[in-house]
């Protein structure tokens, strides 16, 4: 049985500025991936090591109350519980090139022009290899919004799977002066879309779906509004889903 990785996925959500319904941004995963190939999906990735260091206290925003330890309810420490918070805001940047933080400042990052460039280097720093997440943070005087996520699921591959992550879901909001830019590499699409047009789209065949995705489309779909989700997110208990197939 193949031990699941531990990863972190970022439900960006924004009520639609024309209609003011809820909408989740999606990202279409590279063909070529080993995981997911050409699935729509929610940003998101693995839990790095140095997402877990304990220099993140210091450098972000705190998590709203309880959050933390609502993740924490299954054993996990509270270090990786900070570090899954913190993978969930890179991997949104990586993948999806929204930066979820503010400046030392209080100020929203990436809203001027030469800004976006600045941040759109460092994301190709980061892809190469060259830089690190927290060396980014530090260099540019930013300090990630762990204030902005809230827990919202927490799925684990099928044992039977070759390629097993324990994966936690968190909402966000979209913050303001940003464009969704999927890397064009591991991900080659990306939109805003109501939930319940994302099931319908699944349903024919338009859009490829995990499981894990689908029952957060179908939970999201309850929802009317941005603050809607997010408020009976806060209150919602988060159990550990783990699909079994019998043989």
């Amino acid at each position: 049985m193949v031990k699941p990785r531990d990863a972190s996925s970022l439900l960006l959500l924004r009520d639609n500025p024309h209609s003011g319904k809820l909408e989740v941004l999606m990202v279409k995963r590279s063909s070529r991936s080993a995981f997911a190939g050409g699935m729509h999906v929610f940003p998101g990735g693995e839990l790095e090591e140095g997402d877990c260091d304990p220099e993140w206290e210091r450098l972000c925003r705190k998590p709203l109350p309880g959050e933390v330890e609502k993740i924490c309810a299954d054993g996990t420490t509270r270090a990786k519980a900070l570090g899954l918070m913190v993978a969930g805001i890179r991997e949104l940047f990586e993948e999806a090139g929204i930066l979820l933080a503010l400046r030392d400042s209080g100020g929203s990052a990436c809203r001027s022009g030469e800004e976006q460039a600045l941040y759109r280097e460092w994301r190709a720093k980061l892809h190469g290899g060259e830089a690190g997440f927290r060396e980014m943070v530090r260099n540019l005087g930013l300090r990630p919004s762990l204030d902005r996520l809230v827990y919202f699921a927490h799925w684990i591959t099928p044992e039977i799977s070759p390629i097993r992550y324990d994966t936690r879901f968190f909402l966000a909001p979209m913050p303001p002066g940003q464009d969704p830019d999927h890397d064009r590499s591991e991900t080659t699409a990306s939109l805003w879309i109501e939930p319940a047009e994302a099931l319908r789209q699944g349903a024919e065949g338009k859009l490829f779906l995990l499981p894990p995705t689908m029952a957060n489309l179908y939970a999201l779909a309850d929802f009317s509004s941005l603050r809607q989700a997010l408020r009976a997110a806060r209150e919602r208990e988060v159990p550990t889903i783990l699909p079994r197939f019998d043989t």
